[in-house]
């Protein structure tokens, strides 16, 4: 009993961390069949440290939001997330929004991924929020207004770490093949797929 509980901790902790999707390769792709249109809320926290319960789709207001997919111990994730921070303060992503989404609030605790995440003195600070959803958290399906049947990661096609999806504000949501480390090529075709999407255009 002792080696098996030994060995589901290992499990557990290797799964909180860094987790390369098998679908992430170099050059990013983006599948443009959106599927079920659908919102959740859940604790929020911006990057002045203030929080609150929101909705993914109010926060993402009628414009495509980039979501990442994060945990506290994603090495990619803090590699996507310093990658973002800088692209949005120099301006070369200006007008871009995002918003990160913890992925493991079964076995990571709330105040690593602040300690990781948010405010000036976390170690890979956001200027975006960071929605921290718990495994039950309703689905909402805003065509019918009703609960989806699929749990939130089954309705975010089963997101890894880091993952980038496009969210639109009509909620469908857009997966998107790109590679596990950061890559500014990457996320230049996504900010200017992202731009076309915004202005009206495809």
């Amino acid at each position: 009993m002792i080696k098996n509980g030994i060995l589901l901790i290992s499990v557990l902790c290797l799964l909180s961390g860094c987790v390369a999707p098998d679908r992430a390769i170099e050059g990013s792709t983006i599948d443009e069949q959106p599927i079920e249109k659908l919102t959740f809320q859940s604790l929020t926290y911006t990057w002045d440290e203030s929080s609150s319960v929101s909705d993914l789709n109010a926060i993402s207001g009628n414009q495509s939001t980039l979501l990442l997919w994060v945990g506290a111990s994603c090495r990619g994730c803090h590699d996507w997330t310093d990658m973002l921070r800088e692209g949005i303060e120099n301006g070369s992503l200006e007008g871009i929004s995002v918003v990160s989404i913890h992925r493991y609030s079964a076995f990571e605790q709330t105040d690593d991924v602040l300690a990781r995440y948010v405010g000036n003195d976390s170690e890979y600070p956001i200027k975006w929020p960071m929605m921290l959803p718990s495994e039950d958290v309703d689905v909402i399906n805003l065509d019918s207004g009703l609960t989806s049947d699929s749990d939130l990661y089954d309705a975010f096609l089963n997101p890894s770490t880091p993952t980038l999806q496009i969210y639109h504000a009509d909620g469908s949501i857009v997966p998107i093949d790109h590679s596990y480390w950061a890559s500014w090529e990457e996320l230049q075709d996504i900010s200017t797929h992202m731009g076309l999407l915004n202005s009206g255009g495809r």
